[in-house]
């Protein structure tokens, strides 16, 4: 501690009182200064602390002007506290001054009242027992605390589950009896809570699946507390007392009797769709909701699926458009929630597949055999991320879906085009892009890389209502599928030699050029072929391009060095791997000039980068290389002067005060 003038020391538990004194200070920053202190010391010496605090909060706040900080510095205090120091005399008595200030008011989830909780709860961590029944003697009558009282019970199942489950019964029992005079302001209080506790049993069973916390008792408190939620608060008026009580049904459906549920499905399902006419965090909300229902539903151990799927058809279309919400918002929070959504989405749908997949394979086709935008889009969606995990059943169907995928390639939504070439990425990872069809849609990937950008404006009208797609997204999509089916997807040689070749020619694919070059160079790398199987690979087909096209084409497309996706490089590592193609004249003569042209274009993006150091590198480095393959430097690097696009003083000055002679 710090030492007075008289050169003695200020005994700690005063200078802890005065920290705990100056977090009422008028200044805010004081008041921040005191609190991280007292946390610091409360994790080193606890008691010490909470008999500061305690003092002060005799008073309650009418006399202590900061009672939420006291509280929250209490809280850290008694959960630092180890096992042999905790006191059950001295716990009641915070416990009772927790209670005291929670009950002299009428507020709800005011500051001080939620540190109050909060430090119920951490007494609770060491005396579950004590702590609940300084609860329930404020749960015996009518009380404007009741709403309060409850929340710290649903706070305590949340932060312990372990130890609140075996004591729900009593919870139970004391929270029904005065659950049907709540009154709508307080319903959402109530509702969470029961989400909370019947959260807390799914974690008790999660670690200890033979102890089974429900007996008869229990399940018919839940089965209670179920028909009212179910009748009468997911029925309310009040938005807010509906979704409190929808979440908290969706957590009770596994737990309450397979004969109750069954009942109560034709109620429950139309609640939980009707909240998708709201904003995105109630779709969240009735998206997750629904994944329980139906995993409860669907997937129980105990019988048969309580639902047909003609019972699903409705919720089935529900959530297809909301697919499609769109996700393009300007806050992080928007996009984070939309992608929530999607998430469950899909997984409401990989649970009817796992109990109905042809049912709901054909529903998914017929869906996009209607062409209606969202629905269309929305399937395309679904059927990519069942694919790979519903590979086995489907498998014998992979004719239907060809020929339902081929009978979109017109369409011309753009985020229907998205959703179709990630799918038909999807396809070729598990083989169902074979023979005619399957080179099909391989043209279909290159068309679109090969689209334009829209001009700015057009882009900002674009995105308001095309579901976050723009032409430069499609393409993208569609460079990276392209080039990843070719190179982890071993199947896909056969489809994509030689047909790629034929991509190169056609003006209309100028733009897929680079990804187009590339993909041919990695098969060339990776396939195992020789110089005759490339030769009668090709003149087997008719429709591939001889080779004094093809080389008149690359040599056009190489003119422009800068173009997107170093173009003039990828088309000069082809055209290395395709030497054995052309006539034997032109392969000479091209084993000389190849390498002067890759260096030209190296040379001419650095010029444009202005890196002298990078630029000594190139010029050391061909200089090296000319000098080994026996080619005049100086007459080369001077070629390089003359093409490159920036001739800089500074570059121009280096290269002629260098040792080389130009």
């Amino acid at each position: 501690m710090a030492s007075s003038s008289s050169g003695s020391s200020i005994p700690a538990a005063e200078a802890v009182q005065v920290l705990v004194s100056s977090l009422a200070d008028d200044s805010p920053i004081v008041g921040k200064a005191s609190m991280a202190s007292l946390k610091d010391i409360a994790s080193l010496n606890p008691l010490l602390v909470l008999d500061c605090c305690s003092a002060v909060s005799r008073g309650g706040r009418r006399r202590f002007g900061n009672m939420a900080a006291v509280f929250q510095v209490m809280a850290l205090a008694v959960r630092a506290l180890d096992k042999q120091d905790v006191d059950p005399s001295f716990m009641s008595k915070l416990a009772k001054i927790a209670t005291t200030e929670i009950i002299s008011s009428k507020e709800v989830n005011a500051d001080w009242q939620r540190a109050a909780s909060g430090l119920l709860v951490s007494i609770g961590l060491h005396l579950p027992d004590l702590m609940m029944e300084e609860i329930f003697v404020h749960l015996s009558g009518p009380s404007s605390a009741l709403p309060a009282m409850v929340q710290i019970l649903a706070d305590f199942a949340s932060a312990d589950a372990l130890q609140f489950t075996p004591r729900l019964k009593g919870v139970l029992s004391r929270v029904l009896p005065i659950l049907g005079n709540m009154r709508d302001a307080h319903r959402p209080i109530f509702a969470n809570a029961f989400k909370c506790w019947c959260q807390a049993v799914w974690q008790y069973t999660m670690d200890f699946p033979s102890h089974s916390p429900l007996d008869a008792d229990v399940m018919s408190f839940l089965n209670s507390a179920f028909e009212l939620l179910l009748r009468v608060w997911a029925t309310s008026r009040d938005l807010k007392v509906r979704t409190s009580s929808v979440e908290a049904l969706c957590q009770m459906v596994g737990l309450v009797t397979r004969s109750q549920l069954k009942a109560a499905l034709p109620r429950l399902v139309p609640i939980i769709l009707d909240l998708y006419k709201r904003d995105q965090e109630i779709s969240l909300l009735a998206t997750s909701g629904l994944h329980s229902l139906l995993n409860a539903s669907l997937l129980s151990e105990t019988g048969p699926p309580l639902l047909d799927f003609e019972d699903l058809t409705v919720t089935l279309s529900t959530l297809l458009p909301v697919i499609c919400i769109n996700t393009d918002g300007k806050e992080h929070s928007d996009l984070s929630v939309g992608l929530k959504i999607y998430n469950e989405v899909q997984h409401c749908f990989l649970t009817v597949g796992c109990v109905y997949p042809d049912d709901l394979f054909t529903f998914l086709l017929n869906k996009c055999r209607l062409k209606e935008e969202s629905l269309t889009f929305g399937a395309l969606c679904v059927l990519k991320h069942l694919l790979p995990r519903l590979s086995e059943a489907w498998h014998n169907k992979r004719p239907l879906l060809v020929e339902v995928v081929k009978s979109l390639l017109d369409e011309k939504n753009l985020g229907v085009q998205k959703a179709l070439s990630e799918l038909i990425v999807v396809m070729a990872s598990h083989c169902y892009l074979v023979g005619p069809s399957g080179e099909l849609f391989v043209e279909y990937l290159v068309r679109h890389c090969a689209l334009a950008d829209l001009d700015r404006n057009d882009s900002e009208n674009f995105k308001v209502t095309m579901w976050a797609s723009s032409p430069t997204e499609l393409r993208a999509v569609c460079e990276k599928g392209l080039l990843l089916i070719t190179i982890t997807v071993p199947e896909m040689e056969h489809t994509l030699w030689p047909f790629l070749l034929k991509m190169i020619t056609p003006r209309a694919y100028t733009g897929a050029a680079a990804i187009v070059c590339r993909c041919i160079s990695e098969l060339c790398r990776h396939r195992s072929f020789n110089i005759d199987n490339m030769l009668n690979e090709c003149k087997a087909r008719a429709d591939i391009p001889n080779p004094e096209e093809l080389f008149a084409r690359l040599l056009v497309l190489v003119h422009d060095p800068l173009a997107r996706e170093h173009l003039a490089t990828q088309v000069l590592t082809v055209l290395c791997y395709l030497a054995p193609l052309f006539p034997k004249n032109i392969n000479l003569f091209w084993q000389d000039e190849v390498y002067l042209y890759a260096v030209i274009i190296w040379f001419n993006g650095i010029c444009l980068s202005g890196e002298l150091k990078s630029l000594e590198n190139v010029v050391k480095h061909f200089w090296y290389s000319c000098n080994k393959r026996q080619i005049g430097a100086e007459s080369q690097i001077f070629i390089l002067l003359n093409n490159s696009e920036d001739q800089q003083p500074g570059k121009t000055k280096y290269l002629a005060t260098s040792n080389f002679k130009i």
